[in-house]
């Protein structure tokens, strides 16, 4: 796609190349930036015998139907067009836009699965000169004195169409869009207290129901990991109802230490209490990051107290 800038005096001298198909992400999930990329032509068209033209910068700004979206780092060129020369042509360059995820994350709300439309202003920024000596006709390599005359912007206004495909694999897997991180935590052997044994049974069992889609029932495992950690005691509520209730095991407290008890105690009971949903009622299910989420955080709390309080838990 070739587009033209807004006209310099009443000469139009610059214009564009942009390829919507070479767009790239880059910076990964750190830095992540959109680059667009644009290949400029700049000519001396209409100038007097005397005059220059210097090509100083380039910028920017992205917008969606939603409004702005980041503007570009200014693009440096330090250019000049002498009278008599063909001019500045084709030269490649990137205009670079930092992202961040919230804006990734609209943008492929906005794309809905589809093509991603953009608008691009560009403005390149060039000044009018005039040579202060003129170059001896035998001389044609010496140099030359300018003056200035006189700043002007140059406008651009153009829509961009990114594929689909262009948009994923070009810029999303860059910049580390959807990618999952693994954290390793580590696996307390079932020799190491063997009064877990129940624990990790039911955590396989987890996992095989969760390779299957059996979300429900692979939460529902995890539940089953933890009973043995729980003893009842009596509460009475505010309505005077006295009952049992589940309360982390009492004497860990006493090897554990009180803060790391009440951490644990909180931990698990949170943990209990999101695997009992799918169990007493039928509208409340789990979908496979549930499933996922739950079954790591399980998993790493069951390895911590095999670590912690060994074969006497």
């Amino acid at each position: 796609m070739r587009v033209s800038f807004s006209s310099f005096e009443q000469y139009s001298i610059a214009e564009a190349e942009i390829s919507e198909m070479d767009v790239l992400g880059v910076g990964g999930s750190v830095t992540p930036q959109f680059w667009v990329p644009m290949r400029l032509s700049v000519s001396h068209r209409g100038m007097k015998s005397r005059d220059g033209l210097e090509v100083v910068s380039l910028t920017g700004r992205l917008s969606t139907v939603n409004g702005p979206l980041a503007t570009a780092l200014p693009v440096n060129i330090a250019f000049i067009i002498p009278q008599g020369y063909d001019g500045y042509k084709d030269q490649h360059c990137y205009l670079e836009f930092s992202l961040d995820a919230i804006r990734i994350d609209a943008l492929e709300k906005l794309r809905a699965g589809g093509d991603l439309s953009l608008r691009l202003d560009a403005i390149l920024q060039v000044n009018k000169l005039h040579s202060l000596n003129q170059r001896p006709p035998n001389q044609p390599l010496a140099e030359i004195v300018w003056g200035y005359v006189q700043p002007h912007k140059l406008f651009l206004q153009t829509d961009l169409k990114i594929p689909r495909d262009v948009w994923i694999s070009r810029v999303l897997r860059n910049v580390g869009y959807g990618i999952v991180q693994v954290i390793e935590l580590p696996a307390a052997p079932l020799e190491a207290c063997a009064s877990l044994d129940h624990s990790f049974k039911a955590l396989q069992q987890a996992q095989e129901m969760h390779k299957i889609g059996l979300y429900d029932e692979a939460v529902g495992k995890c539940r089953v990991a933890l009973d043995k950690f729980f003893e009842y005691e009596e509460k009475t509520g505010e309505d005077g109802k006295t009952k049992k209730v589940p309360v982390l095991i009492k004497s860990w407290e006493t090897k554990i230490g009180k803060a790391t008890y009440d951490w644990l105690n909180a931990m698990f009971g949170a943990l209990k209490g999101a695997a009992n949903r799918s169990h007493h009622s039928p509208n409340q299910h789990f979908n496979l990051l549930d499933s996922q989420m739950i079954i790591m955080v399980t998993a790493a709390m069951v390895a911590y107290v095999a670590r912690t309080l060994k074969a006497d838990a």
